[in-house]
């Protein structure tokens, strides 16, 4: 699989698109280095036939086709009953949405014998992917008037296109249970989820 030699930047920019007799999308759309294009949809709709999950899904020429799907929360799949696809093998997901730490609290991928960590890092929210030698980090970035703010990447490491189709899927992921302030307020969002599942 290609690789990036050298560490490079990158940007994402919001986008909503509205097309009459279709559903609407939304998502993160940019040119990530000599990676090309690529694009994260989802339906910011609630769809009742869903039984409250949602999907974002990432592709591009050079990237794997990247499918999450978890329990819809703010108007996006979150963390909750979570399953993440690349090219239809699954990986593995493991978070401790209870703990005190922010080591103990990231988001742990295991695909095809690689192990992420993904967390949410300080005050400008900077999400984090990392693996033996590489790291995406991904925050904001510049702001547009009226508004648009983009979202600025930087890839260090010997980065290929798996690392970053898991980086920039999770752009469209309610990840907020990774930090101490989301994961006390998803509390009672867990707990109906709770009810909820043992409901079905």
């Amino acid at each position: 699989m290609e690789t990036s030699s050298e560490s490079f930047a990158f940007e994402l920019e919001p986008y909503k698109n509205a097309p009459r007799r279709e559903l609407p999308t939304a998502g993160v759309k940019g040119t990530v280095g000599h990676f090309g294009a690529v694009v994260v949809e989802r339906c910011p709709l609630y769809r009742p036939l869903e039984k409250g999950m949602d999907t974002a899904r990432l592709s591009g020429p050079a990237f794997p086709e990247t499918v999450f799907r978890g329990k819809r929360r703010s108007g996006r799949p979150s963390l909750f009953k979570a399953e993440l696809t690349l090219e239809g093998v699954r990986a593995e997901l493991q978070f401790n949405a209870r703990a005190l730490r922010k080591e103990d609290r990231a988001l742990r991928i295991g695909y095809e014998g690689r192990q992420y960590v993904y967390s949410i890092e300080g005050l400008g929210r900077v999400r984090s992917l990392q693996r033996d030698g590489v790291k995406v980090a991904i925050g904001p970035g510049r702001h547009v008037p009226p508004a648009t703010t983009y979202s600025a990447g930087t890839a260090t490491g010997p980065v290929d296109a798996v690392d970053l189709a898991l980086a920039i899927v999770l752009e469209e992921v309610d990840t907020d249970v990774l930090t101490l302030a989301g994961a006390a307020l998803s509390s009672p969002f867990a707990l109906m989820q709770h009810f909820s599942d043992r409901a079905e």
